[in-house]
């Protein structure tokens, strides 16, 4: 059975008071990019996000999600108007469709602060959403490349040199850095990305132990190994300053 294509249309979601002409800019602006894709696009969604909260940092947010000859292709940004974001998730997305045909490129590291930063919540942070998949099995650098193809500052897999659940992520002075469950060791072969390795053990404890953990911190997420199954999970921040949460299935 051939492969569907895409017949034209971008799917857009919203949430929140967007209003109609900000919705087709953004449409259009993702239609214009998916037009020249004409022979890999499968699909293209959109989802728009207006923040009326004093709490939320900036109140525009967009995500497109793409299937570009069967690979995912994420963007996600903020800016104070849809026009903006439109604009930024355009060229985010031409950056990372282009990556798939020509030199793999990693992402520059900008520092510690997340390009879309999350809201403070007012009341008791929680875990809000879930989600449970199988895990890739690839090496480090493949894990780099599909963390930057989806605009994630992590990407939970597995380690095919270890067998380990393992995740990549944003931090480090290359910007790249892998942790694995149980080997705090370099790859076997050197990686495509210039990565470092966390040398701590990664913790034992529930997942609410996790969330925990991060309400005491600034960091994005936390990687623990789950005290009753033993597979390595994400606890992460949410833009609407609650939590989710990624297992594996």
């Amino acid at each position: 059975m051939g492969r569907q294509r895409w017949t034209g249309g971008v799917v857009v979601q919203t949430r929140g008071e967007v209003l109609d002409s900000a919705r087709d800019y953004v449409r259009k602006q993702i239609a214009g990019l998916a037009r020249k894709l004409p022979d890999r696009l499968v699909s293209a969604r959109v989802k728009l996000v207006a923040f009326a909260k004093p709490s939320a940092p900036v109140p525009a947010l967009a995500q497109a999600n793409l299937d570009v000859a069967g690979r995912a292709v994420r963007a996600q940004v903020a800016a104070a108007f849809f026009a903006e974001a439109g604009g930024l998730l355009r060229a985010r997305l031409r950056e990372q469709v282009a990556s798939l045909t020509g030199p793999r490129t990693f992402r520059p590291w900008r520092g510690a602060a997340p390009e879309v930063p999350a809201a403070r919540s007012r009341g008791p942070r929680e875990i809000v959403r879930c989600k449970e998949f199988p895990l890739c099995r690839c090496d480090p650098a493949e894990a780099a490349f599909t963390m930057d193809l989806r605009d994630y500052d992590f990407h939970l897999f597995v380690d095919a040199d270890t067998g380990e659940d393992s995740v990549v992520y944003r931090a480090g002075p290359t910007g790249y850095r892998l942790a694995r469950l149980h080997s705090p060791v370099p790859p076997r072969d050197r990686p495509a990305v210039p990565l470092t390795v966390r040398p701590r053990p990664v913790p034992v404890e529930s997942a609410a132990g996790a969330a925990a953990g991060l309400d005491r911190t600034e960091l994005p997420f936390a990687f623990f190994r789950d005290h009753e199954t033993g597979r390595g999970s994400v606890v992460y921040r949410r833009y609407d300053g609650h939590y989710g949460l990624i297992t594996p299935a």
